[in-house]
């Protein structure tokens, strides 16, 4: 009689562990909307280089490490941002693109890294931002838009400020968001 009541009393104190755990994980993770505006217009360093084709058009390869200021109500997400960043524009023409990796040192706890990528037309950039936000953890996915000049830099720029999908969310991990494969 023993051993069955000690059977039952250990089964309900694993069900009973197992219900709080399960509760325990649902309280973290979901999807958030976040933005950011920077201007990043400090060259900090430049190497630039010319070509002309065959036809006539002259495109400019520029590799530059830019550096500013990043403002938004996510602290992650506010800060001082440096960018290195590599474009292509075809002088004739005003097309190109930029792309490269970012860090903003958030001014109170971890900031965010990642990678931008977008196209220019006539200094108006118009692309993606992917990166990791800590402290909770998160992944950001977010529109940017702005202008850029591989002379000048960004200015005007934002992450995740415009509509539909130039929206930024930061999918932050847990429960729900755990089942999304991230990497």
């Amino acid at each position: 009689m023993r051993n069955k009541r000690f059977i039952v009393l250990a089964g309900l104190v694993c069900v009973a562990l197992a219900t709080a755990g399960i509760a325990l994980a649902m309280k973290s993770g979901g999807v958030i909307g976040v933005s950011a505006t920077f201007d990043a217009t400090n060259v900090v360093k430049s190497i630039q280089k010319s070509c002309t084709v065959k036809g006539g058009d002259t495109y400019t390869y520029t590799r530059a490490v830019y550096s500013g200021n990043a403002v938004s109500t996510d602290s992650r997400l506010n800060g001082a941002i440096k960018i290195w960043a590599q474009s292509m524009v075809d002088d004739t023409s005003g097309i190109g693109a930029v792309i490269g990796n970012y860090k903003i040192d958030a001014t109170s706890g971890p900031g965010a890294f990642g990678r931008i990528e977008a196209s220019l037309s006539n200094g108006q950039m118009s692309g993606a931002v992917r990166g990791h936000a800590p402290k909770p953890w998160g992944e950001l996915f977010a529109g940017l838009n702005g202008s850029f000049s591989a002379s000048s830099g960004f200015s005007g720029a934002g992450i995740g400020t415009g509509v539909g999908l130039a929206t930024g969310v930061l999918l932050q991990h847990g429960a729900c968001v755990r089942t999304i494969y991230l990497h």
